[in-house]
């Protein structure tokens, strides 16, 4: 968190992309960012090193990564009622995940061991289901074929439990 409050762009704690991502998002809820060239210079500059550090992710083929960052490029158009880039960052994130062949659950072998990593990547493809049914059911986006597959290996896949089951009622 500290990474982001002071713009750390060292890429020790988190990718530069993501702290730029952050500012430049955060900015587009100030009123003065319009009105004063020296925050549009700023705000502009901090978009530019985030699409730079995607480019980077796609370019090396660090799908992961440039799935994660289009997520967040996602949700903070649909935020900003940039519904149509919103669109285009979903369908951008089901070719990354079919380019870069990532599941939920391995297709071969045993489940990996759990590490902030795995727990990030099983976030980014969940948010990317989520995303794709929220574009099509609340902003008239397109149907979410891209995203069948991967929700039914969701599904199918992971053992995830039935919270009410796990809740005791003290009588």
């Amino acid at each position: 968190m500290d990474a982001f409050l002071v713009g750390d762009q060292s890429g020790a704690v988190v990718n530069r992309g993501f702290v730029c991502w952050a500012h430049a998002f955060g900015m587009l809820f100030s009123p003065e960012v319009d009105e004063s060239p020296t925050m549009l210079k700023f705000y502009t500059r901090r978009g530019q090193i985030a699409w730079e550090s995607l480019a980077g992710h796609l370019e090396i083929r660090d799908y992961e990564a440039a799935l994660r960052a289009l997520i967040v490029a996602a949700s903070s158009s649909t935020f900003v009622l940039m519904t149509q880039m919103g669109f285009l960052y979903i369908q951008k994130c089901c070719d990354i995940i079919e380019a870069g062949n990532l599941h939920f659950v391995p297709t071969i072998g045993l489940p990996p061991e759990y590490s902030e990593d795995l727990h990030e990547n099983l976030v980014a493809l969940s948010q990317t289901i989520y995303w794709a049914n929220y574009m099509f059911l609340m902003r008239g986006g397109p149907e979410p074929r891209a995203t069948v597959n991967l929700e039914k290996e969701f599904r199918q896949e992971l053992p995830v439990g039935d919270p009410a089951s796990t809740l005791s009622y003290n009588e």
